[in-house]
């Protein structure tokens, strides 16, 4: 009964309603990286979860200023003195108003999910349990960012407490979100701002998880403690748990942003048909893979050194960095280049030969001529005709296309035997990328 009258006489269902709104209005009114490669989050349920971690930049400053406006309500209506004469202890009303107010919060963070989880199962993406840590250490930071808004506000009942604390803890978020970008500091994990999810087939890694479930309980419990207290002795006992939480969390956390992230252990989970092997998100590719697969190592095995099986990229990687390379594997990334999603026999063939079997030397989002180029005309040394490569960012090649031809049928008219020399030294070229793919196939054909 006291539960329900705190339910509705605080503003719990309005911050919990708060959140919804700006969550949703972004994933479904801007048209954001969320529906983008290479992690649009109707493809995975832990997706999903990591988008809304990186909404957390905006959801946390609400429920912290929600939390701070309602902790001054016994200041605002002078009941602080009548409150204290009464027989109940403290932390009775306060277990009633926190519970109130990060219940609602939390329900309204988990009915965000819930829509996600809808447009996943709606769109045909991949739903698992790996969801679960990353969901519940941000129901765990909107429940602690609550709490320590209530006790803020109680402890602090001036009308601009509750604007100034949302503003700090907005300009804190942003700042440690936009430092992600640049460099990496533990410190950075005590708030529950992610960067955008680089793949979809990527999770928090287990350090992360820990030591943030050790932090954002800590400070649920220092709020509490904060909020239920009537002396300044229990107070100073009550930041006891922030400060074991964060010596907990921080010599957990990774030492270096490299391990931020991990791959999602059932998502990413690989099937095989001998040399040929996908992730468990994309097990339908498989069969469509493992003809045209088998056809491409044929095709390679006449090249030394050449590779032996074919494995989708599952690790952690970003449209900035350069794509794992390995002599004996040829990776495709699905999560990139998601035209291999619906690529029929003869595209994931050449997806396969580009480059001899080898990734660009520079990074996706970059473009390079020469790169693209050079591994273009490698796969049509073995198919016999030059076509446009299946990958991410790779329409503004379409009008570079003529160029490439002209290279293209320079290098037909060299012998037999100097072609493929020139692709085994292409091969090498993009094993250790140290040098020019176009000048090694026909040197001086781009100046």
């Amino acid at each position: 009964m006291v539960f329900r009258i705190e339910l509705r006489r605080s503003i719990a269902p309005w911050a919990g309603l708060a959140l919804v709104v700006i969550a949703l209005g972004f994933l479904f009114l801007l048209s954001g990286p969320w529906w983008k490669v290479p992690a649009p989050w109707t493809a995975n349920t832990t997706t999903t979860a990591l988008w809304l971690r990186f909404l957390m930049v905006f959801l946390w400053p609400v429920a912290v200023g929600a939390g701070a406006i309602q902790g001054m309500r016994d200041s605002r209506s002078g009941m602080v003195e009548l409150l204290s004469t009464t027989s109940r202890p403290g932390w009775h009303r306060a277990l009633r108003l926190a519970g109130a107010v990060g219940a609602l919060c939390a329900l309204g963070f988990v009915l965000v999910f819930g829509v996600g989880l809808a447009e996943v199962l709606g769109h045909g993406g991949f739903v698992s349990a790996s969801f679960l840590p990353v969901l519940f250490v941000g129901l765990l930071a909107i429940v602690a960012g609550s709490w320590v808004g209530l006790a803020v506000g109680r402890l602090l009942p001036h009308p601009l407490t509750a604007p100034a604390l949302a503003v700090l803890t907005l300009v804190v978020s942003v700042l440690v979100w936009a430092a992600g970008l640049l460099s990496y500091s533990r410190l950075g994990l005590l708030t529950p701002t992610f960067d955008e999810p680089q793949g979809a087939l990527v999770t928090t890694s287990t350090s992360v998880d820990l030591g943030q479930t050790a932090w954002f309980l800590g400070l649920a419990v220092t709020g509490f403690l904060l909020l239920a207290a009537n002396s300044a002795r229990t107070r100073l006992l009550g930041l006891l748990p922030v400060v074991a939480g964060a010596a907990i969390a921080l010599p957990v956390f990774p030492a270096s942003a490299d391990g931020l992230m991990a791959a999602d252990s059932i998502a990413a989970q690989k099937l095989c048909d001998g040399p040929i092997c996908v992730s468990r998100a994309h097990e339908d590719r498989l069969a469509a893979l493992a003809g045209p697969g088998r056809e491409a190592l044929a095709l390679l095995a006449k090249l030394p050194g050449a590779p032996t099986r074919i494995e989708e990229q599952t690790a952690p990687n970003s449209v900035a960095g350069r794509p794992a390379r390995d002599s004996g594997v040829v990776y495709l990334d699905f999560q990139l280049n998601d035209d291999l999603l619906t690529a029929d026999a003869s595209a994931l063939r050449v997806a396969v030969l580009s480059g001899a079997g080898l990734p660009a030397c520079m990074p996706p989002s970059y473009g390079d001529l020469s790169d693209m180029g050079g591994r273009m005309i490698a796969a049509a040394y073995f198919t016999g005709e030059l076509k446009l490569l299946p990958e991410y960012g790779g329409s503004w090649f379409r009008h570079e296309f003529g160029r490439i031809e002209q290279v293209w049928q320079k290098f037909r008219a060299l012998p037999a035997d100097v072609q493929f020399a020139r692709v085994a030294a292409l091969r090498q070229v993009l094993l250790t990328c140290n040098g020019d793919p176009i000048d090694t196939l026909v040197p001086g054909a781009l100046r």
